[in-house]
């Protein structure tokens, strides 16, 4: 009785296994396109996937190349700015450097100093003691120049590196134009540098003083010179 109930359970269990066997081979004997459908499908997903991953990654080279690009243009661009920032200060620099040498026109603040002969002369023997000479003025010039002046005037002509002032008589030449007294002196620079440099204690102004040189000196807030006529 073990054996043949052992029998039947076995042979059901074949029978099972053979059913399922002949159902599955003939569900794909009648349905062999969805296995070859989904082939083709996982074929197709996998191509367009290795296409998506290659234009991902040929976007981010180009991507790349574009931060590459635009860094050296911003690089470029900061570069030429730098470049008109100091073209335009070698312009500026350019036209100060012409306004000291007279090539334009300059105004500005600074100083006036005149020299006029002493009102009193003794005797017609010591007047050259109590007049302005060229000297005089020369030493005003030079002290005005140490002390930083721009551009200085005599009587309104303005003076240059190459200029020459000289007694005729009693008279000043300058450049060959001749100025009688007073001599007025205008100067373009900081007033206060100028008007203290020329005060200082047995400087320019006491010593034309010891001289007999009436002096005047005044801080103007404008003053203003041509160019040098060519």
């Amino acid at each position: 009785m073990k054996l043949r109930g052992r029998h039947i359970v076995l042979s059901l269990v074949l029978f099972v296994l053979g059913f399922l066997a002949a159902y599955s081979y003939q569900l794909t004997k009648e349905h062999p396109q969805i296995v070859q459908m989904s082939e083709q499908e996982w074929e197709k997903d996998f191509f367009y996937r290795q296409q998506l991953i290659q234009l991902e990654e040929k976007n981010r080279e180009l991507q790349d190349q574009v931060d590459t690009y635009r860094k050296d243009i911003n690089q470029l661009e900061q570069k030429f700015g730098n470049e008109e920032a100091a073209i335009k200060n070698y312009v500026e620099e350019k036209k100060k450097l012409q306004m000291i040498t007279g090539d334009l026109p300059i105004q500005g603040s600074g100083v006036k100093i005149s020299l006029k002969d002493a009102d009193y002369i003794p005797s017609e023997e010591n007047a050259n003691q109590y007049i302005v000479h060229d000297r005089h003025v020369q030493l005003v010039i030079n002290e005005l120049y140490s002390a930083g002046a721009k551009a200085i005037a005599i009587n309104g002509q303005r003076i240059y590196k190459d200029s020459f002032v000289n007694c005729v008589g009693p008279v000043i030449s300058v450049d060959g134009n001749q100025y009688p007294a007073p001599f007025v002196i205008e100067s373009i620079g900081d007033p206060e540098v100028l008007r203290t440099s020329l005060e200082l204690t047995n400087g320019v102004i006491d010593i034309l003083v010891n001289d007999n040189i009436e002096v005047k000196l005044e801080a103007i807030e404008r003053i203003q010179m041509d160019a040098k006529i060519s």
